[in-house]
C-alpha cells in the first residue's frame, strides 16, 4: 500500500527504508512503522515519521514536526491555527499557548506549553527555544483537536516515557461524590384534616395545587423518563470530569487528563465544555504560576 502510494517497488521501497528512516527495526517493528504510516499517510522518505530507538529497548514510531503538520492539515475538520506567547513579569517567553480551530466547533481548542516543563538540555533547545516550544504547543494541540494517539515526537521518545505499544496510563481517579446531608430529625406531626364522618383526609388548597402540578409535570408533552435519564448521565459525565481536571495542579497535568479523557458518553456540546474548563484551568494555573514568579523576585 505504501509502496503505491510513493509509486515505489515494495522490495526497493523496504531496503531503502531499512536503511535510513527504519534502520535497526526488526521485522514486526517494520511492519508496525509502516501500518502507523499508511494509518497518518505520512510518507517516510521525507522523515514525517522515523523510527527511534526506545530506552526499554524495542522502536518507537516518532514523528516530526512536518508529520503533525501533514496530518493536522490534512484533518477535514481542521480550520486554521494561533500561537499566543506568553510572557513572564520579566517580558521573557514563559509559555506559548495554540489554539487550533475545527469547523464543527464553536469554540477553538486551546492548548498551552511552558517553557520551563518542555526544555530539554539539547542543541535544538538551547539555540532556538521559543520555535522548539512553539512544536510542542503544536503537538499537544493537534492531539487535544483531534484525538491523534499512538504517535509520538522525538522528545516523548527520549524521555522514555513511553514504549512500544505503551501509551501513558489512565489518569486516578477520584471520588467526587458530594457527600449527603444529614436526615433531619422527626418532629411531631401535626394532626391530618379528615372528615369527621367519613374518615376521608381532606386536602388544604396548597395540598391540591401541589398534586396537580406533580401531576401534569408528569405528563407534560409525553416525555420519556429513560430519555431524561440518558440526558442527565451525559451531563453528569461532563460534570465529573470538569471537577476532576479543576483538582490538577500542573497544566501537564490538564493536558494529559484531556488527552487520554474518554469524550464517548458527552455530545459535541459537553465536550466542548469540557476542553473550554481545562483551556481555562490551564490559564489560571499559568497565571498563578507568573504571579509567584513576579512575588519571589
Amino acid at each position: 500500500m505504501m509502496a503505491e502510494r510513493l509509486n515505489v517497488p515494495s522490495t526497493v521501497l523496504k531496503s531503502t527504508l531499512m536503511n535510513t528512516v527504519f534502520k535497526g527495526a526488526k521485522d514486526d517493528e517494520f511492519v508496525a512503522l509502516v501500518i502507523v504510516a499508511n494509518e497518518y499517510q505520512l510518507n517516510p522518505l521525507t522523515k514525517e515519521i522515523y523510527a527511534f530507538p526506545a530506552k526499554g529497548g524495542g522502536i518507537v514510531p516518532v514523528i516530526s514536526v512536518d508529520g503533525w503538520n501533514t496530518i493536522m492539515n490534512r484533518h477535514p475538520m481542521f480550520d486554521g491555527i494561533e500561537f499566543n506567547d506568553i510572557p513572564d513579569a520579566d517580558g521573557n517567553l514563559l509559555a506559548i499557548e495554540s489554539v487550533i480551530y475545527r469547523k464543527d466547533r464553536t469554540r477553538p481548542i486551546k492548548v498551552i506549553e511552558y517553557l520551563d516543563e518542555c526544555k530539554r538540555s539539547t542543541e535544538p533547545w538551547k539555540m532556538m527555544p521559543a520555535r522548539m516550544l512553539r512544536h510542542k504547543a503544536l503537538i499537544q494541540g493537534a492531539r487535544l483537536a483531534f484525538g491523534f494517539s499512538g504517535i509520538y515526537d522525538q522528545d516523548d521518545a527520549e524521555v522514555g516515557d513511553i514504549g512500544p505499544g505503551l501509551s501513558p496510563g489512565p489518569m486516578p481517579m477520584r471520588d467526587i461524590t458530594p457527600q449527603r446531608a444529614p436526615e433531619p430529625r422527626q418532629t411531631s406531626r401535626p394532626a391530618i384534616a379528615h372528615d369527621p364522618d367519613t374518615g376521608e383526609i381532606v386536602e388544604s388548597e396548597g395540598e391540591t395545587a401541589a398534586r396537580l402540578d406533580r401531576e401534569g409535570y408528569a405528563a407534560m408533552e409525553g416525555r420519556d423518563q429513560s430519555q431524561m435519564g440518558e440526558a442527565q448521565t451525559t451531563v453528569d459525565a461532563a460534570e465529573a470530569m470538569i471537577a476532576e481536571i479543576v483538582a490538577l495542579t500542573e497544566v501537564a497535568e490538564v493536558n494529559a487528563y484531556v488527552r487520554d479523557a474518554d469524550f464517548s458518553l458527552l455530545d459535541d456540546d459537553q465536550a466542548s465544555a469540557v476542553r473550554e474548563a481545562a483551556a481555562e484551568h490551564s490559564e489560571l494555573i499559568m497565571r498563578a504560576k507568573a504571579a509567584a514568579t513576579k512575588e519571589g523576585r
